[in-house]
């Protein structure tokens, strides 16, 4: 039997949510997706900040929210109880309490924690190359929800759709000036000439927590980073892409369109981000 934690309670996963609940009717919650390994969450701070931030924006109360100790401990006591033997990716989600249409009658918080059982204990650079290719069904507008992880995330279930329909690893999220945001579920980053480019939080990027990593470390490693618009002409020209997302850390790109990509910054970046976690 599989469980789940709800509010603090260890339920079995088949028991479904009420029909009331906000995130249900009105998408009016947030979620992370975190890695789990030894022994522990990875950048859990940095999750928990983005998470109350959201809270925050959101307008719902941080109140009974648990801490980050808690949260880790309860992640922990999943784990346990699922059987979940090495790592783990560990989904929190957070919610308004049922209540009203929309204009809330309660704003304080519930909170489902998921467990599910990964295989490996750090991160591991694909062996395949990826094949990416741009996203024609929806574009974003840079708004104060783009910094945030709400659970309406309608763009990307459509984002991901176009990458499947096109027999692509993963389809690239453009915003109405034509510049490239993010993927369906990854920040990405283009190394040109020795330089590491990423899209800038302005034009509608997510400040992802693997991408706040991969600029620090990039930076401790005298590496170039780069944040600033990018568009499909830079990707041609590029000479690497990889995306990044916390709980798989780096993947590299081999194709898009015609183009196909090296991996070597990739390697490097990948084997710093393991050094970081196992430190």
């Amino acid at each position: 039997m599989a469980y789940y934690n709800f509010s603090g309670k260890l339920l079995d996963i088949n028991t479904g949510i009420s029909i009331n609940n906000r995130a249900f009717r009105y998408a009016d919650g947030l979620f992370e997706s975190m890695y789990f390994t030894n022994g522990k969450i990875m950048f859990l701070q940095q999750h928990y900040a983005r998470l109350r931030n959201g809270m925050e924006v959101l307008r719902i109360d941080t109140d009974n929210l648990p801490s980050i100790d808690e949260i880790e401990h309860l992640a922990k006591k999943l784990i346990a109880a699922n059987e979940i033997e090495t790592s783990a990716r560990i989904r929190m989600q957070v919610f308004r309490k049922a209540g009203g249409l929309y204009l809330p009658e309660d704003n304080t918080c519930d909170y489902i924690i998921e467990a599910t059982a990964l295989n490996n204990t750090e991160y591991q650079l694909n062996t395949k190359g990826l094949h990416i290719g741009i996203s024609n069904s929806i574009k974003r507008n840079a708004n104060i929800f783009s910094q945030i992880k709400t659970t309406a995330k309608q763009d990307m279930v459509l984002v991901a759709m176009d990458a499947k329909d096109n027999k692509w690893d993963d389809a690239i999220l453009m915003n109405n000036s034509d510049s490239i945001v993010e993927t369906s579920s990854s920040n990405i980053f283009a190394v040109i000439n020795g330089n590491i480019y990423t899209p800038t939080l302005s034009d509608g990027a997510l400040n992802g927590i693997m991408r706040q990593n991969i600029i620090e470390i990039a930076k401790q490693n005298k590496l170039s980073v780069i944040e600033t618009s990018l568009n499909e002409s830079n990707l041609l020209t590029a000479d690497e892409i990889f995306i990044s997302n916390a709980v798989k850390g780096i993947q590299w790109v081999v194709a898009f369109g015609t183009k196909r990509y090296f991996n070597s910054m990739s390697k490097n970046i990948i084997s710093l981000l393991n050094k970081k976690i196992n430190e």
